[in-house]
């Protein structure tokens, strides 16, 4: 008789307290990015130039600009090649765009945060380097778990 009430209360256990075993939705990220110091054409122009560049590098098309990608020494994102890294980054993710303020007048700086598997996991954060003539001459990615706060 004990065995059975024991059954019958582990059986309804979840439907008094329903809260207790549901599972929370993923959070997503925005579609649109958070956009600093800079229009959404302006960052959308930004987002084309590097997507233009992966797609030139995949395509094995000539292409002329510095690419640097690191992570911490312990991080297995260390063993991947810049290229490799960069052609795999995922730009339908950006979380964040921004102009950073430069006092070279030939060169202008943007950050680029993108979360390849979402809020709260590591990121790609990017900055991506345009000339004077507005073509990218640097990109430096470095992959990195998100701010603690």
């Amino acid at each position: 008789m004990i065995i059975l009430r024991l059954v019958l209360l582990a059986a309804i256990a979840p439907l008094l307290a329903p809260g207790a075993f549901a599972q929370t939705a993923p959070t997503k990220v925005a579609t649109q990015p958070q956009l600093r110091g800079l229009t959404a054409n302006e960052a959308a122009k930004l987002t084309e130039k590097v997507a233009d560049a992966q797609f030139k590098l995949k395509n094995d098309e000539q292409v002329v600009f510095d690419l640097l990608c690191g992570a911490p020494a312990s991080y297995p994102m260390t063993r991947v090649a810049p290229r490799d890294a960069f052609l795999d980054l995922p730009l339908t993710k950006i979380f964040s765009i921004e102009r950073k303020i430069s006092d070279n007048k030939l060169w202008q700086p943007y950050r680029i945060i993108i979360l390849p598997d979402g809020p709260a996991r590591l990121l790609w954060d990017v900055e991506v380097v345009l000339g004077i003539n507005g073509e990218i001459e640097r990109i430096e990615m470095l992959y990195r778990p998100p701010a603690s706060f």
